[in-house]
C-alpha cells in the first residue's frame, strides 16, 4: 500500500513553536499583561499559520518531487493567501474577532480561553479555504488531464483503426486520416 509521510520535522517544529507559544503567554498571564498576552496570541497564529505552510510544502516535496517544478507557483499563492489573510486590518483584533463575545466581569483567564477560541476559530476558517483552494486547482488539473487523455485515446483509436482498415483492404490509406487528430495535440 502507498502512504504519505509528513516529514517529521516540520511536525517538530510546529509543536516546538505551539509550546513556546503558549509559555510566552503564561509568562505574560502571570503578569497580568492583557497586551501583551494579546501580541503573544496573535504571533502565535501567524507563527502556526506559517508551520503549517511549511508542513505542506515539505509534504509535497517528499511525495511529488517529479511535479516539484508544477507545484511551486500554486505553493506560492497558497502562502500569498494564507500571509494576506494575516495582514488583514481586523487579522490582529482579538476583540472582535471572537466567536463569543465578551463577557461583563469575565476575569483575564476567561478572556484568554476566549481568545484562544477566536484564534483556533480562525485558523480553522483559514485552512478550510486552504481546502477548497486546493480541491479547486486540482479539480482543473483533473479536468485537463481528463480532456488530455480523450484526445490521446481518440489519437490512437484513429491510429488502431487505421491499421485495421489498412489490412483488411490490403492498401494504406495514408497519414491524411490522423491530421484531425494531430491539430489537438
Amino acid at each position: 500500500m502507498c502512504y504519505s509521510k509528513i516529514p517529521s520535522e516540520k511536525i517538530k517544529k510546529l509543536r516546538t513553536n505551539m509550546h513556546q507559544g503558549v509559555d510566552t503567554i503564561c509568562d505574560h498571564l502571570e503578569n497580568n499583561r492583557e497586551d501583551q498576552i494579546k501580541s503573544a496570541l496573535t504571533e502565535m497564529e501567524n507563527q502556526v499559520s506559517e508551520d503549517l505552510l511549511d508542513v505542506a510544502d515539505a509534504h509535497l516535496h517528499s511525495n511529488n518531487q517529479e511535479s516539484t517544478p508544477l507545484l511551486l507557483k500554486g505553493q506560492e499563492e497558497l502562502r500569498s493567501r494564507i500571509r494576506c489573510r494575516h495582514q488583514e486590518p481586523s487579522g490582529s483584533d482579538l476583540e472582535t474577532e471572537d466567536p463569543v463575545a465578551q463577557k461583563p466581569g469575565e476575569t483575564l483567564w476567561q478572556k484568554v480561553s476566549r481568545w484562544f477560541h477566536g484564534m483556533l476559530h480562525r485558523l480553522e476558517e483559514t485552512w478550510q479555504e486552504v481546502w477548497t483552494w486546493v480541491k479547486e486547482k486540482m479539480a482543473a488539473f483533473c479536468s485537463a488531464m481528463k480532456n488530455l487523455w480523450n484526445i490521446i485515446e481518440s489519437f490512437f483509436s484513429s491510429v488502431a483503426d487505421l491499421f485495421s482498415t489498412s489490412q483488411a483492404s490490403g492498401a494504406p490509406q495514408g497519414l491524411g486520416v490522423l491530421q484531425p487528430h494531430l491539430v489537438d495535440l
